[in-house]
């Protein structure tokens, strides 16, 4: 059961729980580990009774289906190629089949 310690529009103070990974955590949110990270550098270990700020909780987030391009993936979601490389820390325009991909509105 996931324990929401204080929310506001899109972001929520979450207390750790036993059997929590930053990987779980960031599936039940539908946010990236990277901005969970980001949002909170002190933590290098989650233990049970951490509180982490979530941020960007309600953000769209596809998976890139086979033959699709970034550009593709941007015009159908009305963002920028450069938006969407930015919001998921990319470097390169290479996306595979299967990647999450998360989507902030311009």
């Amino acid at each position: 059961m996931i324990k929401i310690v204080e929310s506001k529009a899109n972001q929520v103070l979450y207390t750790s729980r036993i059997g929590d990974s930053l990987e779980s955590i960031a599936m039940h949110f539908s946010v990236n580990v990277e901005s969970i990270l980001r949002d909170n550098p002190l933590f290098s270990t989650l233990y049970p009774g951490c509180v982490l700020l979530i941020t960007g909780i309600g953000q769209k987030r596809v998976v890139v289906r086979p033959l699709q391009t970034l550009d593709e993936i941007a015009k159908e979601n009305g963002v920028s190629k450069q938006n969407l490389m930015k919001r998921n820390n990319l470097t390169s325009e290479k996306v595979f089949v299967g990647m999450p991909l998360y989507i902030d509105k311009e």
